[in-house]
């Protein structure tokens, strides 16, 4: 109830995902990370896809803040 169970990227277009070919893949990296360790504390990127991780791992922190206030509210 309370365990990250997956993260997955909801609504990425084909033009996106053409013109961002690095987003998917490190999508999966870092959500295999924050599962694994159910936080986002200590996560490893490449340095070559830095500025995209750094996004995604924002955006995951931005859903698990406001999933944490959803459970507080209960």
């Amino acid at each position: 109830e309370k365990k990250i169970k997956s993260i997955s990227l909801v609504n990425l277009d084909e033009s996106t995902a053409t013109m961002y070919p690095l987003v998917e893949p490190a999508v999966e990296k870092i959500s295999e990370q924050v599962i694994e360790k159910q936080s986002t504390e200590g996560i490893t990127y490449q340095s070559d896809n830095q500025y995209t991780s750094i996004v995604i791992l924002n955006a995951i922190e931005n859903a698990l803040s406001k999933a944490q206030v959803g459970t507080q509210a209960e």
